[in-house]
């Protein structure tokens, strides 16, 4: 046994187990979609899994009398799967790889076992913390799965619901959107009533101006996400695209807290946030504006007490302008991304916008709360 072997063992264990568990997430969709089957055979098949989420239940409580049933229903069938889906690495690894995995699964069973099936994935919490990881499932992204059993389906990563689709919740919740009449707020606000959500549109100069925001608060109060899709170039675009879109986070974020499940902001920011205005006066107080507000967004990027996420287009064609898309292939574009989970949303046809990723990503020169 050399180095080489040890450490080319190691690389094809972790590849397989990747690749078992993202097997997993594949019968774990079906099941949920064989529960809602019209077939009864189909329909028993998924209630061996469903027994998990009566055993943790949408509210994220135990029902213990199920601690039995969770394992021999829910559990000895995903080590199964699992088991399976590691065997396949028989056709094409040595045998070493293999057994690694399949012990992983094993003792990770064992485990579970001894913890009566309240392992580390498994908590009762009387508030979700916000998932702001990307690549792997951890406590807050898997109970969020719970809470809505139709997604988030990723047991040990999020691969699954970025390539279908199953990442972000929108049917039956409330949204709030600014902006809604615009060329990107108006086929946003489609698409999600599309979706099931229930939208209710906020009008500036009506539920609210700049920093006034107290006519919006009974929206806000009940609202699940809110969607900031306003902005101008002209008049204050200060008050418009900054003080404006604070003062509604704020606000929403006062009346969200102590939810069990966290709320959403979904604030559209410009691509101008990292790139020069190129001497144009109206463009430069426009960039003041937004690059102010992305300061504070950084912020709000890192806040586990919501979930907030930074749409960043390149420029669409839009009462404030042309640009080289639509309005509606952007807000498209957007929800195609939002729907697999990402929280910074680059729709871009620059690259402009995931350069300017690496300033959210680190935190740079984000504002204190």
């Amino acid at each position: 046994m050399t180095v080489t072997s040890v450490l080319t063992w190691a690389g094809q264990a972790l590849l397989l187990y990747l690749g078992a568990t993202f097997c997993f997430d594949v019968v774990h969709w079906g099941l949920h979609a064989a529960h809602r089957s019209a077939v009864p055979v189909l329909r028993s098949l998924g209630g061996l899994h469903h027994t998990h989420h009566l055993f943790l239940d949408r509210r994220l409580k135990f029902d213990d009398a199920l601690i039995g049933p969770n394992f021999w229903r829910h559990r000895t069938g995903e080590l199964a799967i699992q088991l399976l889906g590691a065997s396949a690495g028989y056709l094409f690894l040595a045998p070493v790889p293999v057994l690694i995995v399949q012990g992983i699964f094993t003792v990770s069973f064992g485990v579970g076992i001894f913890l009566r099936g309240k392992d580390s994935n498994h908590r009762e919490q009387a508030i979700l913390a916000a998932p702001l990881g990307g690549v792997f499932v951890g406590l807050a992204y898997h109970s969020l799965h719970h809470a809505f059993p139709d997604r988030y389906f990723g047991s040990v990563t999020t691969a699954f619901d970025r390539l279908f689709g199953t990442g972000c919740q929108v049917a039956g919740r409330k949204v709030a959107i600014t902006g809604a009449s615009g060329a990107f707020g108006g086929p946003l606000k489609k698409l999600l009533e599309a979706e099931g959500a229930s939208v209710t549109a906020l009008k500036h100069g009506v539920d609210f101006v700049g920093g006034d925001c107290a006519k919006a608060a009974a929206v806000l109060a009940s609202a699940d996400i809110l969607i900031l899709a306003h902005g101008s170039r002209r008049g204050d675009p200060m008050a418009a695209n900054c003080d404006s879109f604070l003062a509604l986070i704020e606000r929403f974020r006062h009346s969200s807290r102590g939810r069990q499940v966290p709320a959403e902001v979904w604030a559209v920011g410009s691509e101008i946030e990292c790139h020069p205005a190129f001497g144009n006066p109206e463009l430069q107080e426009y960039s003041r504006s937004k690059r102010a507000f992305a300061r504070h967004a950084r912020r709000y990027f890192h806040q586990s007490e919501l979930l907030y996420r930074h749409i960043v287009p390149s420029a669409f064609t839009s009462p404030m302008g042309p640009g080289l898309i639509s309005g509606e292939l952007a807000a498209a574009w957007a929800w195609f991304l939002i729907k697999r989970g990402w929280r910074y949303v680059p729709v871009s046809y620059t690259g402009i916008a995931l350069v300017n990723y690496l300033k959210f990503a680190l935190r740079l020169h984000a504002l204190a709360a």
